[in-house]
C-alpha cells in the first residue's frame, strides 16, 4: 500500500471517529456514562472472581494471586486495544440488510476498511487509558522488574494478537456477507475470548492448544504474562508471527470469496 493511500485511510478513519464522538456527546451523554460504568463494573467483577477463585485455591494453574491479577489486567488491556477499531463488525449485518454495504462497494476506499473500522467508539480509547496504569500496578505487585526489552516484546505480542483478532473478525463479516448472520457469530467469539482471562492451561491440553495456536486468546494474556515471569522463550514469537500472517491471508481469501456470492440489497 502506497503512503498516500495509507494517509487517506488514516484521514477517513479520524474523520469518522470524530463524527462518532460528536454524535455521542450531542445525543447520548447518559449512554456514554453507562458504557464507561459497565466497562469498569465488568473489570471489578472479574477482579472479584479472581480473588475468590485464587484466594480459595491459593494457586491456579501454578499462578499466585498477584500473578493471576496481572494476567487479568493484561487480558483487559489487550482485549480493549484489539476491539478498539473493530466496532463496525457489530453493525455489519444491518449495513448489508439496509444497502449501506452497496455504497461501500462503490467507494474508492476498501469496502473491508469501512466494514471493520467505520464505527470506532472513542469511548474505548478513553477506557483503555486506565488499563495501562492498572497493568503497571499489577506488574509491580508481582515482584518482577519492568524492563524496556520486555515492554517492547509485550508491544510485539499485542500487535500479533491484534492481527489475529482482526483476521477472525474478517471471517465473521465474511460469514455475514454469505448468510446474513453476524450477531450470534461475534457473540460466540466473544464468549470464547473471555476464556483468555484465566491461564489457558486450566482448560486441558486440547483447550490450551486450541486457545494458543488456533484462536489468539493465549496471546492476549497468558503468553505475555509468561514472558514477564521468564517462562516463555521470546523466539517463539516468530512462530506466532507466521500464524498471524497465515490467518490474515486466509481470512482475506475467504472475504474475497464471500464477495463473489454477494447480491446487493436492491436485488
Amino acid at each position: 500500500m502506497k503512503i498516500q493511500h495509507l494517509k487517506a485511510y488514516v484521514r477517513v478513519w479520524l474523520k469518522l471517529t470524530i463524527q462518532q464522538f460528536q454524535s455521542q456527546v450531542a445525543n447520548a451523554r447518559g449512554a456514554a456514562a453507562l458504557f464507561i460504568f459497565g466497562k469498569l463494573f465488568r473489570l471489578a467483577s472479574a477482579l472479584f472472581l479472581v480473588y475468590v477463585v485464587v484466594g480459595k485455591a491459593k494457586l491456579i494453574a501454578g499462578y499466585s494471586l498477584n500473578q493471576a491479577i496481572f494476567l487479568l489486567m493484561l487480558f483487559n488491556l489487550t482485549q480493549t486495544i484489539s476491539q478498539l477499531f473493530l466496532r463496525g463488525v457489530y453493525l455489519f449485518r444491518q449495513k448489508v440488510v439496509d444497502g449501506t454495504f452497496d455504497f461501500y462497494l462503490l467507494n474508492p476506499l476498501s469496502e473491508l476498511f469501512y466494514s471493520l473500522f467505520s464505527s470506532t467508539d472513542p469511548l474505548d480509547i478513553i477506557v483503555s487509558m486506565p488499563y495501562f496504569f492498572l497493568v503497571g500496578w499489577a506488574w509491580v505487585n508481582t515482584g518482577y522488574a519492568i524492563t524496556l526489552p520486555v515492554v517492547l516484546l509485550l508491544l510485539v505480542i499485542i500487535i500479533l494478537s491484534t492481527l489475529m483478532v482482526t483476521a477472525w473478525h474478517i471471517v465473521i463479516i465474511a460469514v455475514g456477507v454469505r448468510y446474513l448472520e453476524v450477531d450470534n457469530t461475534v457473540m460466540l467469539y466473544r464468549d470464547l475470548e473471555r476464556m483468555g482471562s484465566f491461564p489457558v492451561s486450566i482448560y486441558g491440553k486440547f483447550g490450551e492448544n486450541l486457545l494458543t495456536y488456533f484462536f489468539p486468546f493465549a496471546l492476549m494474556a497468558t503468553i505475555p504474562a509468561q514472558l514477564v515471569f521468564g517462562l516463555f522463550n521470546p523466539w517463539f514469537l516468530l512462530l506466532f508471527a507466521l500464524f498471524a500472517f497465515i490467518q490474515l491471508r486466509l481470512s482475506l481469501w475467504f472475504w474475497h470469496r464471500s464477495l463473489l456470492s454477494y447480491s446487493s440489497a436492491s436485488s
